[in-house]
């Protein structure tokens, strides 16, 4: 079952026990409801971390990678290059696609 579906059940089953509690005690329907949302929310954000993460985490394999094109790497470094300071180093990478070269090759020494 997708994580969440499962998160949002389990959100929404919270919900329901507590709105079934404070309405029993004898609340008012929207006493009961406003109350029921904040001990819903607490509750789960305690109860319910494990299915949080996996939520967000395939929210975030499905959402895809920003693509690097030449326009975005030439103004990247006109803007680099307005930024730095006359004296700096030459030898340092041009663009950022250069840098992400260089560190990927740092990396894997």
């Amino acid at each position: 079952m997708k994580a969440w579906l499962v998160y949002t059940l389990a959100r929404l089953g919270i919900f329901a026990a507590a709105l079934a509690v404070l309405l029993v005690i004898g609340l008012k329907w929207y006493w009961a409801a406003i109350g029921a949302a904040l001990i819903g929310l607490l509750v789960s954000y305690i109860a319910l971390p494990g299915l949080r993460g996996r939520v967000t985490s395939s929210i975030a394999e499905r959402r895809g990678r920003p693509e690097h094109d030449a326009d975005s790497d030439f103004e990247d470094d006109f803007v680099d290059a307005a930024d730095t300071d006359a004296t700096a180093a030459t030898d340092q990478p041009v663009s950022d696609a250069d840098r992400h070269r260089e560190r990927r090759e740092h990396d894997a020494e």
